[in-house]
């Protein structure tokens, strides 16, 4: 439907190739959790090193999602077996970008973007190679997961990657931006949204395993198969469980951490259910995919307010 109201080469057509709506679930929000966890352990939160932290990682993301489109386009073109929610951003399968390379343009203008906010962060706040070292790692994986001569995705290591920069970089460099070090508490969060965001796309790849398999793209799916994926899914809810169950044993709030386990608990555990009940191999495919979103944006929530309660308190007790 969005595709639809797209017309060739218009904004709204680079907009959707960046997709900005997945950004904001798989990096803004970790990384917000990240920030705001720093000052919930005593850190004085800077507003511009926030802002342009966001920037960057949006900007990092966004550029990710249309290059890969870009570097994904056989691949997308030959998968017609696709979920409501799988089969890859279809913006140049269906025409909406008529000039390819502008989708590879496009992409690595919002790196070169990002990169003056990553530097001011770096010469203007936090002077630390550190600072440097998680910006070019952040933004050479993103851009080789589907990018030559890597092509992470196609080698078995894209949802690690995913989950390395999509649960635990951005957690991590949040929370050091802030704190200008490095901290226990970091650990729960940026374990349970890791998770999280690989069954994110554990799930997404359900749908599109055969002619994933057909390209050559040898994803969690094409290697393990349905079953041993479905078993993997319900193993990552159970490391983003316990991980927030142990959040206080590394400095995490109680009720920031057992909070958001309590509530994503409910919606998870119907997760299961579904899982092994097979629903993946039907129309189920789309509500669980649906309810897999749901839960990780529980996480995320669930962790932002948790913490955010956890400032007001500090504030209040002081």
């Amino acid at each position: 439907e969005r595709l639809a109201k797209s017309k060739p080469d218009s904004p709204r057509a680079f907009y959707e190739i960046a997709v900005p709506r997945f950004t904001l679930l798989a990096a803004v929000l970790p990384f917000a959790v990240g920030s705001v966890l720093a000052a919930a352990k005593g850190s004085a939160f800077s507003w511009p090193i926030f802002l342009l932290g966001v920037g960057v990682v949006f900007l990092v993301n966004c550029a990710t999602n249309a290059a890969n489109t870009y570097f994904d386009y056989e691949t997308d073109l030959q998968n017609t077996e696709f979920s409501a929610y799988s089969g890859g951003i279809r913006i140049l399968v269906e025409g909406k970008i008529t000039n390819r390379r502008h989708a590879l343009y496009f992409a690595a203008a919002l790196m070169l973007l990002a990169a003056p906010l990553g530097l001011a962060i770096y010469f203007v706040y936090r002077p630390d190679p550190w600072v440097l070292a998680m910006g070019f790692f952040g933004a050479l994986a993103g851009w080789f997961y589907t990018s030559p001569p890597f092509k992470l995705c196609y080698r078995g290591l894209g949802e690690l990657v995913i989950a390395s920069c999509s649960g635990i970089l951005t957690v991590v460099s949040g929370y050091y931006l802030q704190a200008g070090r490095f901290g226990w508490a970091m650990v729960p969060p940026a374990l349970a949204l890791a998770a999280g965001v690989l069954n994110v796309i554990l799930i997404n790849e359900f749908a599109d395993r055969a002619p994933d398999a057909r390209s050559g793209k040898m994803t969690w799916l094409v290697r393990l198969g349905p079953e041993r994926a479905a078993r993997t899914y319900q193993a990552n809810q159970v490391v983003s469980l316990v991980a927030l169950l142990a959040g206080p044993l590394f400095g995490v709030p109680w009720y920031a951490s057992w909070g958001t386990a309590a509530l994503a608990f409910p919606q998870a555990w119907r997760n299961r259910q579904a899982m092994r009940a097979g629903e993946w191999a039907g129309d189920g495919i789309n509500q669980l995919t649906l309810n897999t979103f749901g839960v990780h944006l529980l996480l995320e929530l669930g962790l932002l307010v948790g913490l955010l309660v956890a400032i007001g308190v500090r504030v209040w007790g002081n």
